[in-house]
């Protein structure tokens, strides 16, 4: 029988204890609460690793044009993103419940983010039955109908979907000890990642044939998986909630608390004009996968860069962590988006040069002549008989080239945005908050960058053809990263005149000063 440890008295040994609030963990519980949150969102990220790609590849089949693309995947999911997250935030950080006030929040959302994914597994047939039995649905074509019905489906999923997205990741600010929270990101980073590569190899490529399947297993695996995790974590107690400006109660109270408090300061106008051109930007992103069909790769290739990508990405997150823990996330957000000012133009290589997808670069091993043995027994056997060692197909070689060896490192570096830097600009006790409104400003530049940006390939398409309008997406990219980078550059000067590394203090309202109560201190172990 293992014997308790014993102090020089004669007395047990305490258990150490970590605290988060209310809650309190020994080890052995701190390790099954890592491994349920981290399990959780191994489940998450896999189904929202499945929607965008495979509704890219059905809205492709059934003929959309990429303003109808843009508009449905970028412009609605903003829309109700915009619309949701606000008032599911602002609510959350003020809910109070026997079971928490993140966790309500996800779980009335699970059944019918499942039934959603399960209809959109099934969506482009359920179209085009609507289409032969629906009168209404007559008057335009078959596909048409069938982007329609799709295009409803993936609203309810986005709708259900924002409740989790609005709130999980909240979760893990007030579950988990403080002095372990970034060691827990890193991890949650990597696995997120690590997901994502495990999907891009073994399931991407199979998103055009086995559509249905996927959807299928992503649903199951998050009502199964996700589901368990709820189960197993528990929230703690929570102080009473702050009050509106004012001392007011009612919506108008609380819209006017949430826009002054987040608007107060040219501090947070710059965070919030950096984030909203920055979106804008990357309103093309929803075209990305056409632009690398476009290139000459085929989708077990794509799957294979974009998982070598992650995982080279999974590694270098890490690294990124420690530089922002040790020079500020801020600075490090600045060196990736430097960084990404040279590496974007690169893509435009191929409007340059672009050779056939079945053009090879071939290299003939010479230096194992050199080898004893392989030279002697199997050199002139091989250069006879197999002809060249290694053989690689020229656009695949370029695109991995620049996907892992430069676009990689500045996806790292460009992670301790979100949600490291957030977490160390804003005010700690409205985190929900502003993090809402930061997703606010993403979703509206969101919303007009992925219809503009649409609506331009579709205008260049027309002057240099549909499939070489794509090559152009790097350019849309670059135009709005320069006058993010210099509100980039702005928000830092004023980081530095609020304090800086030594002595930051996020600017609040006067008035709210000393109006929130005092919350449970998030100790560390005893």
């Amino acid at each position: 029988m293992k014997k308790n440890l014993q102090n020089p008295d004669g007395t047990d040994v305490a258990p150490k204890l970590y605290h988060a609030g209310t809650l309190t963990y020994t080890k052995p519980a701190l390790v099954i609460l890592f491994f349920w949150l981290l399990w959780g969102d191994f489940c998450f990220t896999v189904m929202e690793s499945v929607t965008q790609p495979i509704m890219q590849l059905k809205f492709k089949a059934l003929e959309a044009s990429n303003t109808e693309i843009g508009l449905i995947l970028g412009t609605i999911p903003g829309i109700v993103y915009c619309t949701l997250n606000p008032i599911i935030s602002f609510k959350s950080d003020r809910y109070r419940s026997r079971w928490g006030r993140r966790i309500p929040f996800i779980l009335f959302s699970l059944p019918f983010i499942v039934m959603a994914l399960v209809g959109m597994a099934y969506g482009d047939r359920l179209g085009f039955w609507l289409h032969a039995h629906l009168g209404i649905l007559q008057k335009v074509s078959a596909n048409h109908a069938a982007i329609l019905t799709l295009a409803v489906l993936l609203v309810i999923f986005i709708f259900f979907n924002t409740f989790v997205t609005s709130t999980f990741w909240y979760l893990f600010r007030d579950i988990v000890p403080e002095h372990l929270l970034a060691r827990f990101m890193s991890w949650f980073r990597l696995l997120g990642l690590g997901s994502s590569a495990l999907y891009q190899n073994f399931i991407f490529p199979y998103s055009d044939t086995h559509s249905t399947q996927i959807f299928v297993g992503a649903a199951v695996l998050y009502l199964g998986g996700f589901g368990l995790m709820i189960l197993n974590v528990r929230e703690g107690q929570y102080p009473p909630a702050p009050p509106f400006i004012g001392g007011q109660t009612g919506p108008v109270a609380a819209i006017t608390t949430y826009g002054k408090e987040c608007h107060s300061h040219a501090h947070y106008w710059y965070f919030w004009m950096l984030t909203f051109i920055g979106s804008i930007g990357g309103g093309a992103a929803v075209f990305n996968l056409f632009f690398l069909q476009r290139v000459g790769l085929d989708l077990f290739q794509i799957g294979r860069i974009q998982m070598t990508a992650s995982i080279v990405t999974a590694v270098l997150v890490l690294g990124a962590g420690w530089l922002a823990d040790r020079y500020h996330p801020i600075r490090v957000v600045i060196a990736a988006t430097i960084m990404g000012l040279f590496v974007t133009p690169v893509n435009l290589i191929w409007l340059f040069w672009h050779p056939s997808a079945s053009a090879v670069w071939e290299w003939h091993a010479h230096w194992l002549q050199w080898v004893p043995m392989i030279h002697i027994q199997h050199w002139h056997l091989h250069m006879t008989h197999l002809g060249p060692l290694i053989r690689i197909r020229q656009v695949y070689l370029v695109q991995f080239c620049i996907s892992v060896g430069l676009a990689a490192p500045v996806a790292a570096l460009s992670a301790m945005w979100d949600p490291v830097l957030l977490m160390r600009i804003f005010p700690q006790e409205r985190l929900g908050q502003f993090c809402s409104m930061n997703a606010v400003w993403r979703s509206a530049g969101s919303i007009i960058g992925a219809t503009l940006a649409g609506a331009a390939l579709d205008f260049v398409g027309r002057r240099v053809g549909v499939d070489r309008a794509y090559f152009y997406i790097p350019i849309w990219g670059l135009v709005f990263t320069i006058p993010a980078f210099i509100f980039l550059l702005k928000m830092y000067k004023s980081w530095k005149r609020y304090g800086g590394d030594d002595a930051y203090v996020a600017p609040q309202l006067k008035e709210n000063l000393g109006a929130m109560p005092s919350p449970v201190p998030l100790a560390g172990p005893d």
